[in-house]
């Protein structure tokens, strides 16, 4: 979470946000890092009066991103360490293990144990009793960490998606009446991805069950914000 004098941003998990977190640091000299991947109820009340913008991206594309970053890295979580069998299980298989979590009480417990109590200074940073409301849920881990980081705010957050993200913050930022230097539309139209993983587009991975069941689990960020399937090109 970063603060300013204008304006409050909330970091979810894999949606683009170490770009917006160096173009807020780099243009913002309020911005102020209250904490990591913290959540909207989590706001300073001298802030809660400004306007919030947070970040969305497709679930389909989230879970590519999310499953390729923590195979490639030297020292997985513990989430996925769990639901990939120590790597040793495909995308497929492990988005099976992961999207059953809202309903696997055994399997959940055993990530529980390995969860810190209390906030960190890295990954989700989601606390063991936070991720325990996965169980039950109805939700994918996408739309259960969007309702965890954005649904206590006292606004309603202004989401921009990854995929337009040159023309949502300029959207997002004209809208609260920030103006825009020449500076910031350039950085903004030369973006690139940042702490990005090596793969393919996301539609060459799925198959049928594992496709559908996102759309099932993954409804609400999914209908809200008009996100679809799409194939490469």
């Amino acid at each position: 979470m970063i603060v300013t004098d204008q304006f409050t941003y909330i970091h979810l998990h894999k949606s683009a946000g170490t770009f917006v977190n160096v173009f807020i640091h780099q243009y913002f000299p309020t911005a102020k890092i209250i904490g990591y991947h913290l959540p909207a109820r989590f706001i300073p009340e001298s802030n809660r009066h400004l306007p919030i913008i947070g970040c969305v991206r497709n679930p389909w594309d989230f879970y590519i991103s999310w499953y390729f970053f923590q195979y490639q890295k030297k020292q997985s979580n513990a989430l996925f360490m769990a639901v990939s069998e120590a790597k040793a299980l495909d995308f497929n298989q492990t988005m099976e293990r992961l999207l059953s979590l809202t309903d696997n009480r055994s399997l959940l417990n055993q990530i529980l144990e390995k969860l810190p109590t209390h906030f960190v200074a890295s990954g989700m940073n989601i606390p063991r009793d936070a991720m325990a409301q996965l169980y039950g849920s109805k939700r994918g881990l996408y739309s259960f960490l969007y309702h965890w980081m954005y649904m206590d705010a006292a606004s309603a957050p202004y989401l921009v998606k990854t995929e337009e993200l040159e023309l949502g913050l300029q959207q997002a930022l004209s809208h609260m009446g920030i103006p825009l230097s020449d500076a910031m539309r350039h950085y903004l139209k030369g973006h690139g991805k940042a702490n990005t993983s090596h793969h393919g587009h996301y539609a060459d991975y799925y198959s049928q069950e594992i496709r559908d069941r996102v759309s099932h689990l993954d409804r609400e960020v999914i209908q809200h914000h008009g996100y679809q399937f799409s194939s490469p090109g």
